[in-house]
């Protein structure tokens, strides 16, 4: 046989082998419901194209999230929040026009975003559950496969709320500025916080007294070049023990409020 045969049944091969291997994946393939997707935070496990090679743009990224809220699906974790409404019919699921936010990043950041636009506009999707037995250590898994075969797969996490139960919903200020603090692992730099009030307007009616804060907020990071107004979930944690303290989870629903902070002026006051 020559070489450009064994070259191409190999070709043929790899193709069968890999299309082999996704089918025997969605053999057990089940319809989600937007009550179970709602139930869970979706982390990227695996992006490939129809031969079952990994799709360059996305393969290498463990941090985007997809998350379902009603008929909205919004991804995260790249450099612009990506949303959409969609639908779901069975197996298929239908993506609108998705819109981001207008944030730059570095480019193969922003390609990656462009890559779920991509994999996302206005198509109609195949969308399942995989490894969704009764076992409560299962771990669903969400299989999105587009028109041309290139495939999704997320790992489901419960929500907070589906670990905690319902939140309460604060808003605080950040300043650009931390403060040193005594936590109980000793000296740390604090954020200082405030929280802010508003009418049922959406009006700033009232703000608070600065404190430090010696937590983490999940979703969030510091930026000492911006002072925010964040819309947090906080999720009360009770212990076993009555006689023990709560606990608390901090997480991120929105910044609300942004604007840049005049550093020359912070570093003339720092003096």
């Amino acid at each position: 046989m020559s070489i450009k045969k064994l070259a191409i049944t190999a070709l043929v091969a790899g193709s069968l082998a890999a299309c082999a291997h996704t089918s025997d994946r969605k053999v057990n393939m089940r319809a989600a419901n937007a009550q179970l997707l709602s139930a869970y935070d979706w982390q990227l496990a695996e992006a490939t194209d129809r031969h079952g090679r990994p799709l360059a743009s996305l393969a290498g990224n463990t941090n985007l999230k997809l998350n379902f809220n009603g008929q909205r699906l919004n991804v995260s974790g790249g450099c612009n929040n990506i949303s959409s409404v969609y639908q779901l019919n069975g197996e298929d699921m239908h993506i609108q026009a998705p819109v981001s936010t207008m944030k730059a990043c570095a480019p193969d950041v922003m390609a990656q975003d462009a890559a779920v636009v991509s994999f996302m506009n206005g198509q109609k999707l195949h969308a399942g559950l995989l490894n969704t037995e009764d076992s409560q250590n299962a771990e669903p898994k969400l299989w999105i496969e587009n028109r041309r075969g290139e495939h999704l797969l997320w790992r489901g996490v419960p929500t907070a709320t589906a670990q905690y139960g319902q939140p309460t919903v604060v808003f605080w200020e950040i300043s650009p500025e931390t403060q040193a603090c005594q936590t109980a692992q000793g000296a740390a730099q604090c954020l200082k916080v405030r929280e802010v009030t508003y009418n049922e307007q959406g009006i700033k009616v009232k703000n608070g007294v600065w404190r430090n804060f010696a937590g983490t907020i999940d979703g969030w990071q510091f930026n000492p070049s911006e002072n925010q107004v964040l819309r947090l979930n906080v999720y009360e944690i009770k212990p076993a023990d009555a006689s023990a303290e709560s606990q608390y989870v901090y997480k991120l629903d929105q910044i609300i409020e942004r604007s840049a902070v005049n550093t020359t002026k912070h570093k003339h006051k720092r003096k």
